[in-house]
């Protein structure tokens, strides 16, 4: 088996504890669903999915050649290794500049550079970072009353 199975495995060993472990999430009478409702959706959806992953490195382990080794080379993680630098520099400009700016800034970025980067596809990933910024903003902050991040230099 593959890196992938093993991985998958991992998660699928890491998202049963967490399901079995959803009782322990104390509950409002007063609330119908509980909280534990969304945790059991997503993890019933990440479990059907990891044991997907699985069986297509299942199959796919059994269509390889045994003696064929792969070359771990840098730009096959391109994609991953700026999605983190990008991550990273967020969640340390979110204090400072606010979640609208930072969030702004990240989706934007995030959109234009894993793709290929062309100056004209610039203005398509500031509209998508502006509405999925104000999007969510309008969900969290207005309508579920959720506190997100203010800049720290505003009142």
């Amino acid at each position: 088996m593959g890196r992938d199975g093993w991985i998958g495995i991992g998660l699928l060993a890491l998202s049963g504890w967490l399901y079995a472990n959803l009782d322990k999430i104390p509950a409002n009478p007063f609330v119908p669903i509980g909280p534990a409702f969304y945790p059991r959706v997503l993890l019933l959806l990440i479990i059907g999915l990891t044991l997907l992953l699985i069986l297509q490195e299942l199959l796919a382990s059994r269509q390889q050649k045994q003696g064929v080794r792969i070359k771990i080379r840098l730009e096959n993680y391109r994609g991953t290794l700026v999605s983190f630098f990008l991550f990273a520099l967020y969640v340390f400009l979110l204090p400072r500049l606010g979640y609208l700016v930072s969030t702004i800034l990240f989706v934007a970025s995030l959109q234009w550079l894993l793709g290929q980067p062309l100056w004209r596809r610039l203005p398509v990933s500031l509209l998508i970072g502006l509405g999925t910024s104000f999007v969510t903003y309008l969900v969290f902050e207005k309508y579920l009353h959720v506190f997100l991040p203010r800049a720290s230099w505003l009142p």
